[in-house]
């Protein structure tokens, strides 16, 4: 295992969503995962050392930028596969009801709205395999949300040796959102629940963790 960075030259603007912590662990398991199909085996596949389940590789560190809101209109559909096991209930012990078939007003257009980074380069840290974490990104030509759009095209890819382990940083503060258990940096540091390791949209991986400052 070593420490290394990962460097992404951008063409075109970054779209991120959701909390917008954009792991270098998370962005891999997407790649395993378009070719492996399967969840867990993408996340037993990451070329990444670990501890108590947390992968040892930071947050995207975006500097300097440019941001802005964008949205997009999409087509909300009469069928979709979202398990409601992962719905909160209501008092009643039930969740929402699936989409209708038969009434119009149970589907139609729905906006989405992201924010958009106009930066040169995106950078990741991280402690594993550097030469499979590279054969990984190589080849990969887009990044973030949007990709049919056009949004997030990478240019180059680079992946050379670092001191940092994506985990802690220089002074102490988190590099990642690491669950209060595990953080063996700067207790100062500020704390919020945000979800701490892949597969990041499932509620069981959330937890109350120390945070790195989100770009805005």
């Amino acid at each position: 295992m070593e420490c290394f960075t990962v460097i992404a030259e951008l063409r075109s603007p970054l779209v991120l969503g959701g909390d917008g912590y954009f792991t270098l662990d998370g962005l891999l398991a997407g790649l395993l995962f378009e070719r492996l199909r399967d969840v867990e085996a993408a996340h037993g596949a990451l070329p990444l050392a670990s501890t108590g389940g947390l992968f040892h590789a930071s947050a995207a560190t975006i500097e300097p930028y440019e941001t802005r809101p964008v949205s997009f209109v999409a087509n909300l559909r009469a069928q979709h596969d979202l398990d409601p096991g992962l719905l909160l209930k209501n008092k009643h012990g039930r969740v929402h009801r699936r989409i209708g078939m038969t009434r119009r007003q149970d589907f139609g257009a729905v906006m989405n709205s992201y924010r958009a980074f106009g930066a040169n380069e995106i950078c990741w840290y991280a402690e594993g395999d550097a030469a499979a974490v590279n054969a990984l990104v190589k080849n990969t030509p887009f990044i973030g949300k949007r990709r049919a759009s056009g949004f997030g095209e990478v240019s180059r890819w680079t992946v050379e040796p670092d001191e940092l382990d994506g985990v802690t940083g220089p002074f102490g503060e988190p590099m990642r959102p690491v669950p209060v258990d595990l953080f063996r940096g700067d207790t100062g540091a500020p704390k919020a629940e945000a979800a701490w390791r892949p597969a990041y949209w499932h509620p069981a991986n959330r937890a109350v963790c120390y945070v790195p400052g989100l770009p805005r």
